[in-house]
């Protein structure tokens, strides 16, 4: 039974893994690594055509809207906006 395992475990080091997760926990090579890019996320916006869907639960002031695309976003309410 140790043979059969020892086996397997040799078939997958020869023939290399290919997940990201294991040189990165390891080390080895390259792990996905991204630099680090220092910079300011751009100011979400309502647009025309994006739909209300209600006030934040967690942020004062701003509104869940829906864009064309089905994506919800978080951004000021309008200025006559009442809950």
């Amino acid at each position: 039974m140790t043979l059969v395992v020892s086996g397997l475990s040799m078939l997958v080091v020869l023939t290399g893994c290919r997940s990201d997760v294991l040189p990165a926990v390891f080390g080895l090579g390259s792990g996905g690594v991204a630099a680090y890019a220092p910079g300011k996320l751009p100011v979400v916006m309502a647009h025309e055509g994006d739909r209300l869907i209600g006030q934040s639960g967690t942020e004062a002031g701003r509104c869940i809207y829906e864009n064309a695309a089905g994506r919800r976003f978080r951004a000021d309410c309008p200025a006559d906006y009442r809950p």
